[in-house]
């Protein structure tokens, strides 16, 4: 089962999915959608999700930990509701992006390190998916420059394993 949590409902934030629908989809946000939908919607809250512990295998959050009130309160919950392996990927504003101030429903902005300690925080075990930077440079100059992009890309996706 995986949930996508806060795909857009059709109102100020069009409707944009990250899983494609099908049975094993559940689209999770505070509104019903303001369109037609023939896939498995449920209105509820990103900080006490409607599901049963251990339940989902996969879990996505595009552009929604930023407007929540306690962030760490749903990394706990999706580690609640996330099997054993299960992961959720959150994809957020950088601080050094414009996008992380132009919208006044922002509550937090979020640079790298803040984001991995969240995860760790939440009983999660961070990962970020990084590009492959040339497989000929020595492996600490390639680490040099993946911190350097965490730094100056437009947004930041982070992977939460629970272990």
């Amino acid at each position: 089962m995986k949930v996508e949590v806060g795909p857009g409902y059709g109102g100020k934030y069009g409707f944009r999915p990250h899983f494609f629908p099908s049975d094993d989809v559940i689209y999770l946000d505070i509104y019903p959608p303001k369109f037609k939908f023939n896939g498995n919607w449920v209105v509820g809250d990103a900080l006490n999700l409607p599901f049963r512990d251990d339940s989902i295998d996969e879990m996505f959050a595009g552009h929604v930990i930023e407007h929540l009130k306690d962030p760490l309160q749903f990394l706990k919950e999706c580690r609640r509701v996330l099997r054993r392996g299960g992961i959720v990927t959150v994809v957020t504003p950088n601080f050094l992006s414009r996008n992380a101030y132009l919208d006044p429903d922002h509550k937090h902005v979020f640079n790298f390190l803040k984001l991995w300690r969240l995860v760790k925080m939440a009983g999660l075990r961070p990962h970020f998916p990084s590009p492959n930077i040339g497989s000929l440079f020595p492996r600490k100059l390639r680490l040099l420059f993946k911190l350097i992009l965490l730094f100056l890309l437009d947004n930041l996706t982070v992977m939460g394993e629970k272990v």
